[in-house]
C-alpha cells in the first residue's frame, strides 16, 4: 500500500518543445495521478497551444506559456522560481534541463529529467554541437533522477554520457502508457474515410505522426513505390499520412517524384485518433528510432495490423506481440510486410490481442510508478504548501 502523502505538493514542469509524444504524455501521466500534486507547466509557445491550453484546462493544470527563444524559456522560468516553491522540478527532455539547470541554481529544487529521446550523434557535430553535447552531460549529471521511458533509453544514455551509470543520479526506467478505453470504444466504424472521401473497399494504410527524418517516412515512399512496381494489378489500396513537421512539403514531393503522389493523403494533425484507427486496415511505422512510441500501443489495442522497425525503443513496445517486425525499417523487407497485409488474413491475431495489449499499455501504471518517484525524491515532512 502507498503511503498517504501530503496534498497539494507543488510540480513545476519545463517542457522547451511540449508537442507530439510529450504533448500527450503529459494528458496520460498528469491525468491519472491522484491528486497530490498541484501541477504547474511552462512550457515554451508553439503553433499548438490551443491543444496544450484544452488539455491543460481539462486536467485542471496551471499553464504558463514562455516565449519560444531559450533566453525567453530561461527567463520565465527564473521569474516562476522565485515568485512561488516548488517541491520538485520534472525536466522534459534534454534542452529543458540544460535550461531548468541553470534557473534553478539558485533556489537547489530536487530535479527530475525525463527522457523522451535519443542523443543524436548528427546534431552534436562541430564546435557548436560539442559545446551542445557538453552542456547536456553536465545537465544530466546535474539532476537528482534521471528518468527514461524505455529500458533501450536509459541504456542509450549511459553508453552516451560518460560516467552516469557510475553517478549518483537515480537512474529509473518506466515504460510509456496511454487510456486503453479511447481505442476499446466501439465508435462509428466509416466516419473518418466518409469525411475525406475514402472508399470503403480500398484497403487503407495509416502513418500517425511528425514528419521528420527520426519516423522513416521516406521508406514507405520508397516501399509504395515498389508496391506499385510489383503489384500493379492487386487490390486498391492508399495511405493517409496524419501530422504535422518540417518535412511534410519535402515527402510530398518526394512521394510525387516517386509516383505514388495519387496513393498518399496527407492530412494535417487530428486529435481524435481513435476514429482514424477505426477505419485503418494497417499502421505502418518504420521509425529509424524511437523513445517509447505511443502509436503502436494505440495500434494494437484498437487491434489494427502494424508494421513497425526494429529500432531502438520501438522494439522494446512491440516485443511479445503479433507486429510484423521490419529489421531496420528497409524499405525491401517493408514492401514485403505491406504486401503480405494487402493479402488479408493477419487482422484477427491483432483482434484477439486487444485485451492483453490494453492490460500492457495502460497508462494508470505508468502514472503510478511517476507518482511513487516523485514522492521519493522529496525529503520528508517538507512540502511547499
Amino acid at each position: 500500500m502507498r503511503p498517504t502523502m501530503p496534498k497539494n505538493r507543488r510540480l513545476l514542469v519545463v517542457a522547451r518543445w511540449p508537442l507530439g509524444g510529450i504533448r500527450t504524455y503529459m494528458r496520460y501521466v498528469y491525468g491519472r495521478m491522484d491528486g497530490d500534486w498541484e501541477i504547474t507547466i511552462l512550457a515554451a509557445s508553439t503553433p499548438e497551444d490551443g491543444a496544450l491550453k484544452a488539455d491543460a484546462e481539462a486536467l485542471g493544470l496551471r499553464l504558463v506559456l514562455s516565449p519560444p527563444s531559450v533566453k525567453g524559456l530561461l527567463s520565465c522560468l527564473v521569474r516562476t522560481l522565485a515568485g512561488r516553491r516548488y517541491d520538485l522540478i520534472q525536466s522534459q527532455g534534454f534542452i529543458s534541463a540544460v535550461i531548468a539547470c541553470a534557473a534553478n541554481i539558485p533556489f537547489s529544487r530536487p530535479h527530475v529529467l525525463t527522457v523522451h529521446g535519443i542523443l543524436e550523434d548528427r546534431l552534436l557535430q562541430g564546435v557548436k554541437g560539442r559545446l551542445k553535447r557538453l552542456a547536456t552531460n553536465r545537465a544530466i549529471l546535474s539532476v537528482d533522477a534521471v528518468y527514461a521511458v524505455s529500458r533501450d533509453i536509459l541504456a542509450h544514455l549511459q553508453e552516451q554520457v560518460p560516467g552516469l551509470a557510475a553517478s549518483r543520479v537515480r537512474q529509473v526506467s518506466i515504460l510509456n502508457g496511454i487510456d486503453p478505453a479511447i481505442f476499446l470504444a466501439p465508435g462509428t466504424p466509416g466516419a473518418f474515410r466518409a469525411r475525406h472521401g475514402i472508399p470503403a473497399d480500398v484497403f487503407l494504410f495509416g502513418f500517425l505522426g511528425r514528419f521528420m527524418p527520426q519516423k522513416g517516412f521516406d521508406k514507405i515512399v520508397a516501399a509504395l513505390a515498389r508496391l506499385e512496381e510489383e503489384r500493379p494489378a492487386g487490390p486498391d489500396y492508399r495511405l493517409v499520412a496524419v501530422g504535422s513537421g518540417d518535412y511534410k512539403d519535402f515527402y510530398a514531393r518526394m512521394a510525387a517524384e516517386r509516383g505514388v503522389g495519387g496513393r498518399i493523403v496527407f492530412l494535417p494533425f487530428q486529435r481524435d485518433v481513435a476514429e482514424i484507427y477505426r477505419d485503418l486496415d494497417a499502421v505502418v511505422m518504420p521509425s529509424n528510432w524511437e523513445a517509447c512510441p505511443l502509436q503502436p500501443m494505440e495500434a494494437l489495442i484498437s487491434g489494427v495490423p502494424l508494421v513497425a522497425s526494429d529500432c531502438i525503443g520501438l522494439r522494446e513496445v512491440v516485443r511479445d506481440t503479433p507486429a510484423l517486425v521490419v529489421p531496420g525499417g528497409e524499405p525491401e523487407a517493408l514492401t514485403r510486410a505491406m504486401a503480405s497485409l494487402l493479402s488479408g488474413g493477419a487482422r484477427e491475431q491483432f483482434q484477439a490481442f486487444r485485451q492483453e495489449a490494453s492490460r500492457r499499455f495502460d497508462a494508470a501504471r505508468t502514472a503510478q510508478q511517476v507518482e511513487r518517484l516523485f514522492d521519493e525524491m522529496i525529503p520528508a515532512g517538507e512540502s511547499a504548501a
